[in-house]
């Protein structure tokens, strides 16, 4: 990665969560492919092992070849796969990649200053976090703990990366809403170009005209994510609407 997060984790790590994540996610895969997933309406538990399943695939090839993939994309073959093997096909396309590139190789992403093999590492870590416990949900079971971690960084991206592919809104309000969590600070100013980080600031000690969210960073990256419920936060609530509402366009 080039862009600085200030909270991103070791290349190792990340391939190490990776890995773990993966495993979680393959062993919830039974039982649930024809059941709906609660946090992605219209799926079903096949229609996300799919989705995850391409866009590894996806990336693999846009590691490797340096570009996107274009026309006759995704390969027709793959649709004849049971979905099972096709996740397992296309994780290990992706991790022959990621491990046969360093982590500062060039690879295409929609973040200019990021176009890096790290950058998709980490997407791709935090990508398989949450469609496991998406799956993990789909099935009905305890859902295994995000890495503290992991999801430190995971609120982290979301606000830096995610929130970023955001289009203009002409209708923004300007509003702070400051994240705090784990000691550590985001604050996010709706702006209608864009929505604009600045992770300068301590926590604490927010002007109360200020919307604050504050919680556990698993709690707060599930909001962040439309997969739980507000964590306690101070302030007016209305930035807050309208924070989750710029993120449900972007994720």
């Amino acid at each position: 990665m080039r862009q600085p997060y200030p909270y991103a984790l070791s290349f190792g790590r990340y391939r190490e969560l990776l890995s773990s994540e993966f495993a979680a996610l393959a062993a919830s895969i039974n039982g649930t492919l024809v059941t709906p997933v609660p946090s992605c309406p219209g799926w079903t538990g096949e229609d996300l092992v799919r989705h995850t399943a391409i866009v590894y695939l996806h990336k693999a090839e846009t590691i490797r070849t340096g570009s996107r993939p274009g026309k006759g994309w995704p390969p027709v073959s793959i649709g004849s796969m049971p979905p099972d093997q096709l996740l397992e096909h296309c994780y290990h396309r992706l991790i022959a990649q990621f491990d046969t590139h360093a982590p500062e190789d060039a690879a295409e992403s929609w973040v200019p200053d990021d176009q890096t093999v790290g950058f998709w590492m980490r997407r791709l870590t935090h990508e398989t976090a949450m469609h496991r416990y998406d799956l993990e949900q789909a099935g009905d079971r305890r859902t295994t703990p995000f890495d503290q971690e992991l999801a430190v960084d995971g609120i982290d991206e979301v606000l830096s990366v995610m929130l970023g592919r955001g289009r203009a809104d002409p209708e923004a309000s300007g509003a702070v809403v400051r994240v705090e969590s784990m000691g550590r600070s985001w604050s996010v100013t709706l702006d209608r170009a864009a929505a604009r980080l600045d992770r300068a600031s301590a926590p604490g000690g927010a002007p109360e005209s200020v919307a604050t969210i504050s919680g556990d960073p698993e709690e707060i990256l599930l909001w962040l994510w439309g997969r739980g419920p507000l964590p306690s936060t101070a302030g007016p609530d209305g930035a807050i609407a309208e924070l989750r509402s710029r993120l449900a366009k972007t994720l």
